[in-house]
């Protein structure tokens, strides 16, 4: 080894900042090829060591020089290894994505590789008034697979607001997989009610996951917008959620919002509303959320808490409780009663 090239490279280091770069580099490497071997089905295809031949079999590849190279970056990684001929999963996280509970890791690799990166390599031209985003109809079910991340932090708030009821009717407007849905059954064996989605893949998803965890005869699933509901959203409600949903709604639209659902109350019914609300620079996942929310067509930037309870208050809820989910960050829950 020529220690001159040694120095050169270690000159090259002592830049002002470079060596913190690298390491990120290094992590949005890992990140792109864990996106590629789950996409490609590499991972799930060496859930048990194979070689190169039964791989371009199981994968049907065309390219064989591409599946080299994507082998050889995760070895690189330390997220594949071979032995005898034979590739195998090595990595943590290439072992997390594909384990049991791993598909909330695979759609956050996913969102982070797809449209939470679009939304900065677009930016600079957005920011001057080019086109905004325009798939979230894509993303739904992404989305929704992502939520579920969330799934254990609002069970515990659920669980807090219809616990101890003897009856409970629910709407959950914006149902996404419908695991909110559930959790209102854990929490109470008496809830039943309606969940509903605008995106029809995402109604698909929670309909299959409500009939496999057997709760047909308890809750129902409907495509539509609460804004016109459909025939079968009708009635009144003891509790209606609105889980990560405001913000698909305008400014100027979302008093009206809050007035129709609070019209669909029952007496002594509550409105329980989750969501990231604006970091004011405290929170990193709401201000990378707000940043894609304000690059897409169909979302809207992310009310302040402060601008949240005081449209409570004018759409005439007159108890309002906050519940901060967790220390520096902006993920609240709140219930809204009362009028």
């Amino acid at each position: 080894m020529n220690f001159r090239y040694t120095l050169s490279f270690l000159r090259l280091l002592r830049i002002p900042g470079m060596l913190s770069v690298m390491k990120d580099w290094q992590a949005f490497l890992r990140m792109h090829f864990l996106f590629a071997a789950y996409e490609s089905g590499l991972l799930a295809a060496l859930k048990i060591p194979c070689g190169k031949e039964s791989l371009i079999e199981a994968l049907g590849v065309k390219r064989p020089d591409l599946l080299d190279a994507l082998l050889d970056m995760g070895r690189a990684l330390g997220e594949l290894t071979v032995k005898n001929g034979l590739f195998a999963i090595r990595g943590k996280r290439s072992k997390a994505v594909i384990s049991d509970k791993g598909d909330i890791i695979a759609a956050m690799i996913q969102a982070n590789v797809t449209y939470y990166s679009d939304a900065y390599r677009h930016i600079a031209r957005r920011l001057k008034g080019g086109a905004l985003g325009d798939d979230l109809e894509e993303i739904g079910d992404l989305v929704a697979r992502f939520s579920k991340g969330v799934a254990p932090v609002i069970r515990k708030f659920v669980s807090a607001v219809v616990s101890g009821k003897s009856s409970m009717r629910v709407l959950d407007v914006g149902c996404g997989s419908g695991v909110h849905l559930r959790s209102v059954y854990t929490a109470n064996v008496n809830a039943s009610g309606i969940g509903m989605d605008i995106d029809p893949a995402v109604v698909c998803q929670a309909t299959e996951n409500i009939a496999q965890w057997g709760l047909k005869d308890r809750f129902e699933i409907f495509h539509g917008d609460i804004r016109n509901p459909p025939a079968g959203v009708s009635g009144s409600f003891d509790l209606i959620t609105l889980y990560n949903v405001l913000y698909y709604f305008n400014r100027q639209d979302r008093n009206a919002l809050l007035g129709r659902v609070r019209s669909m109350l029952s007496p002594g019914g509550a409105l329980a509303v989750v969501m990231n609300f604006h970091s004011q620079g405290r929170d990193i996942a709401a201000a990378n959320l707000n940043v894609v929310n304000c690059s897409l067509k169909g979302l809207t930037p992310l009310p302040g808490l402060d601008e949240m309870t005081a449209l409570l208050k004018q759409a005439g809820f007159s108890e309002i409780k906050i519940h901060h989910f967790l220390p520096a960050s902006t993920f609240c829950g709140i219930v809204a009663s009362g009028g």
